[in-house]
């Protein structure tokens, strides 16, 4: 990784998710009107916020880590074939008004990831269905992929213990992978606070970074 004014922020910490689909694919209803998100203010991040969890800088993906979406089963290596990845790893699309705002602000940049080489995906332990209409509610440019049972946020080693009941439980800190296209994770970035995250400036430098 090449050395840089955010190398401090970042070094030890930025993650992902994996799993389960329901047995029918769901019903998207196209013609529902865009929902609004609710309006909070997501603080950037910086070096103090960040802890060191997670798969470290330098290490391989879980082999086989399976994702889902409502067309089926998403292997993370069959979307590195592509090319490198960012893998941004989020508590809930339908309940967590952070995740929600940091996702639909990561579609404003979502040209500049892709010019500097990068696919970009969000994780979470949502269902297909949900994520779905989340990102067509919200017009998503990139794609969300689901976790439900936890297996790939546990395999990234990114769950938040601090859940042990509701409906938080399994859910992963706020964290981002680079991932290259071979597997090895080259940059991230894991906030001890859910409401703080990297702002879109701050994300394209790690990319820049790496």
């Amino acid at each position: 990784m090449k050395p840089g004014k955010l190398s401090f922020a970042f070094v030890s910490p930025l993650v992902l998710a994996a799993c389960g689909f329901p047995e029918e694919k769901p019903v998207i209803d196209e013609t529902a009107e865009v929902s609004p998100l609710k309006q909070v203010e997501v603080t950037p991040i910086d070096a103090a916020d960040t802890i060191d969890a997670g798969l470290s800088v330098g290490s391989k993906i879980p082999e086989g880590a399976v994702l889902a979406t409502s067309e089926g089963e998403q292997r993370i290596a069959d979307l590195l074939k592509d090319g490198p990845a960012v893998l941004v790893f989020t508590r809930s699309v339908e309940w967590c008004p952070f995740c929600q705002t940091q996702l639909k602000a990561i579609n404003g940049i979502v040209p500049d990831i892709k010019e500097r080489g990068f696919d970009i995906y969000g994780i979470s332990y949502d269902n297909p269905g949900a994520q779905d209409r989340f990102a067509m509610n919200q017009m998503l440019e990139y794609q969300m992929l689901s976790d439900e049972s936890s297996k790939v946020i546990d395999a990234f080693d990114v769950r938040d213990p601090q859940y042990t009941e509701g409906r938080a439980v399994g859910v992963p800190y706020a964290a981002i992978f680079i991932v290259n296209q071979d597997g090895t994770i080259r940059g991230k970035s894991v906030s001890r606070d859910f409401k703080k995250r990297p702002t879109n400036e701050q994300l394209l430098m790690l990319l820049d970074e790496v």
